[in-house]
């Protein structure tokens, strides 16, 4: 029986357990306890489960929080959606 936690820069991190004679990918800490089964009840798989929600606590980030860093150190927003000017203000006429 082994987990591990994966950090990653881009996309959501995950647990990977191998467990008899398998290994699976999950996202979800409880999805990862639920692996064993019964053994989940043992002291062994509450600390597991302990353990994942600590993780997942610790280094899970929301996308928006990830990435919206990089908004707020000013990045200028020049969309056209932007409300800061009308769009015929920098415009010019020729007749």
């Amino acid at each position: 029986m082994r987990y591990e936690y994966h950090r990653v820069r881009e996309g959501p991190n995950y647990f990977v357990s191998y467990y008899k004679h398998s290994s699976r990918l999950h996202y979800d800490p409880k999805d990862t306890w639920r692996t064993l089964g019964v053994a989940k009840f043992t002291d062994t798989g509450k600390a597991l489960k302990e353990w994942c929600l600590e993780m997942y606590d610790q280094y899970s980030l929301t996308q928006i929080e990830k990435w919206g860093k990089n908004n707020e150190e000013g990045r200028v927003d020049t969309s056209f959606a932007s409300d800061d000017e009308s769009p015929t203000d920098n415009t010019k006429m020729v007749t």
